[in-house]
């Protein structure tokens, strides 16, 4: 089972939460572990500790990786975005915010490993949480 510290901070809509311990039970100990859809990382943050290896993760989604380099370079900031209530409205605007956004996002995460956009980030894991 997963602790609450290696849990995302968001529902994941497809997410492999429930099978992470079975995953590895399975995989065994390996040295090289990908993760081809890495959405919340569920299987990565639930591998037994401690391990010796390389992991890669992969998301085709520019959405799911600024989230990780936010939540990695700026948590208050990111966390300040996600902080808002619920409302049909808002949901909606971010939503078509983000998806206006996802191109040059994309671009900007493929062009310089430090970028990223903490209210993107913010706005993407509040509305993560709202859809489900």
């Amino acid at each position: 089972m997963i602790t609450d510290l290696c849990k995302t901070p968001f529902p994941y809509f497809g997410g492999k939460s429930r099978v992470a311990a079975e995953v590895w039970r399975r995989f065994g100990d390996v040295k090289n572990y990908v993760e081809p859809f890495f959405g919340s990382g569920a299987v990565l943050l639930g591998r037994p500790q401690p391990f010796v290896g390389s992991e890669t993760i992969n998301d085709a989604d520019g959405l799911v990786s600024n989230f990780w380099r936010a939540l990695q370079h700026d948590p208050e900031a990111t966390a300040h975005a996600a902080d808002w209530p619920v409302n049909e409205n808002d949901l909606h605007a971010r939503h078509a915010w983000l998806v206006g956004q996802m191109d040059a996002i994309q671009a900007r995460l493929e062009g310089d490993p430090d970028w990223f956009d903490a209210k993107a980030a913010g706005w993407w894991a509040w509305g993560m949480s709202c859809w489900i």
